[in-house]
């Protein structure tokens, strides 16, 4: 029985990442990956390799970026803020991850969406990224932040 629970979940999380052509990297995701002692990292640095074999664009915003850096900051040694810096510019100037800015009118509408979904406590960071998920027809969304679903947005994994 959990032979074939587990084979159910693992052909709906391959369908899920063959069906993505662009996938937005969030902040949990971003520190899930990596920090390898992080509980999620191996399931996010599948779910990333599968997206990168299926051609998927990957892309996150300066936000998200800015954000990630910070907790790291906050929460881990100088060298992993490094290391992350290094990777995520390495990633830019490569053309492996595309970084969306958050302009003036993304600001105003993330504004908007913070207010309309008060109840919720979402970050500012979360309603950019919700604007840019919309702006740019993203259809995939990975984040260990459950504060997503609960605005109606489906993450990954």
């Amino acid at each position: 029985m959990k032979k074939k629970a587990l084979l159910k979940i693992l052909a709906k999380f391959i369908s899920l990442i063959n069906m993505a052509s662009k996938a937005f990297i969030d902040t949990s995701a971003w520190i899930a990956y990596y920090l390898s002692d992080d509980r999620h990292h191996i399931k996010i640095k599948n779910l990333l390799k599968g997206l990168i074999v299926n051609k998927a664009t990957i892309c996150t915003s300066n936000d998200v970026i800015d954000e990630t850096v910070t907790r790291l900051i906050y929460t881990t040694h100088s060298r992993f803020v490094k290391k992350f810096i290094a990777f995520i510019s390495e990633s830019i100037k490569g053309g492996n991850l595309v970084q969306f800015w958050v302009d003036d009118q993304v600001q105003l509408e993330a504004f908007d969406l913070s207010v309309k979904f008060l109840e919720h406590k979402l970050s500012m960071t979360d309603c950019t990224t919700l604007v840019l998920l919309k702006r740019f027809s993203i259809d995939s969304l990975v984040s260990m932040d459950s504060d997503f679903t609960k605005v109606g947005v489906n993450t990954l994994p």
